[in-house]
């Protein structure tokens, strides 16, 4: 009976999601958030990469010495993985995806999930613009101002997701929802990356790349203002470092580049929130 289904469908959300990710925000921050979201115990699982005082260099076996476990059990295992149950999924968008089908996060009808789809596979490209940097080429203020003036131009990145909002029934500072009039896989990931690129901008004493997105602006805040999202960013999950400790930028809390024997209080962020 449609009574006893929804009384599964129940259950199963109150059970556990782990979303597992190294020891920071990264691709893991917007698929803990989504999960907090919905109301689901989150189990963190967050691999730490360690420095070796002897050479500086870091050392990843945290996560490499326990991934032929989960290989066994399906061969495409990378970080970020979500373990529901019985299944493991890997791969970034399949984890955003596997997450929004289960907490009806993927708009209400077929045209709002290809809408979705469309605009989670945008954010990764917004976030690969960032990744690239910091990893790579984040070692001067000028090449931070490039980052940030080519996703702010007429033609960038920032300015799809202001056309996206504009065409919107509603605007972001009474419905921040990208798609339809709830919370979908991919408002996590975009509030998470416009973060980021305005804590860069704020690094470097840059104006905000979203000055000329009003919507944008709107979104960042009223997003986070949503009571649903208060458990995760209350959290101490929101407040570990942006990349890992290789990065150029965001590889400590407060931005800066990791610093050789440095103490740091993120190492274990593991558990049940």
């Amino acid at each position: 009976s449609t009574q006893s289904t929804w009384g599964i469908h129940l259950a199963r959300m109150t059970e556990e999601i782990t979303v597992a990710y190294w020891n920071i925000r990264g691709l893991g921050a917007p698929l803990r958030m989504m999960t907090m979201y919905a109301g689901v115990p989150l189990r963190s699982v967050n691999y730490d990469l360690v420095e070796d005082p002897a050479t500086g260099k870091f050392n990843a076996a945290a996560w490499f010495d326990f991934k032929p476990q989960l290989k066994a059990r399906n061969p495409l295992i990378n970080l970020p993985y979500v373990i529901d149950g019985d299944r493991i999924i890997s791969q970034s968008n399949a984890c955003f995806l596997y997450l929004g089908r289960k907490f009806g996060m993927l708009g209400d009808n077929a045209s709002e999930t290809c809408d979705c789809e469309q605009l989670l596979c945008e954010v990764m490209d917004l976030r690969n613009e960032m990744v690239r940097f910091a990893y790579h080429d984040a070692s001067t203020a000028e090449s931070a101002i490039a980052l940030l003036n080519n996703v702010s131009s007429p033609n960038g990145i920032l300015q799809k997701f202001e056309l996206w909002f504009a065409q919107h029934p509603q605007p972001p500072s009474t419905s921040p929802f990208l798609v339809g009039s709830s919370a979908t896989a991919p408002d996590f990931h975009l509030w998470e990356m416009l973060a980021q690129y305005d804590a860069l901008a704020q690094f470097h004493n840059r104006p905000s790349p979203l000055a000329t997105f009003p919507l944008l602006q709107q979104f960042l805040q009223e997003f986070a203002r949503l009571p649903q999202n208060a458990r995760y960013l209350s959290s101490p999950l929101a407040t570990l470092p942006f990349n890992n400790k290789s990065a150029g930028f965001g590889a400590t809390t407060s931005g800066h580049p990791w610093t050789r024997g440095q103490a740091y209080s993120w190492a274990d962020v593991n558990g049940l929130y």
